[in-house]
């Protein structure tokens, strides 16, 4: 797979407002497109044979260390890795950092 990431908070009602966030805060290339969906997006790439280059949604834990189970956290998975998904990466953290509500980033 590519990079997995999770962004726990104290406060899981902001999940949904950080995730539009995330989205809006994404600079991309004509190649690729933004599909939201109920709780999270996908950017896109016209490319057949790998079409998602992102995925962002909200998720129940599960097994995980950082979060209890059942406990709702933010899933990020960067299905292309180089300079591209870095600077996606870079700019989802510095939007987490204008967010109040403890927001953490943690590698899966």
């Amino acid at each position: 797979m590519g990079w997995e990431y999770g962004i726990r908070t104290t406060e899981p009602a902001i999940l949904p407002e950080v995730v539009k966030c995330l989205a809006s805060s994404l600079k991309f290339t004509e190649v690729y497109s933004l599909e939201h969906q109920a709780n999270g997006f996908v950017l896109k790439r016209e490319d057949p044979s790998w079409p998602r280059a992102l995925e962002v949604w909200i998720e129940k834990a599960s097994g995980l260390e950082e979060i209890v189970d059942g406990d709702s956290y933010i899933y990020c998975l960067f299905h292309i890795w180089g300079e591209e998904a870095r600077s996606w990466m870079h700019q989802m953290e510095q939007e987490t950092r204008r967010v109040d509500g403890g927001l953490i980033w943690f590698e899966l």
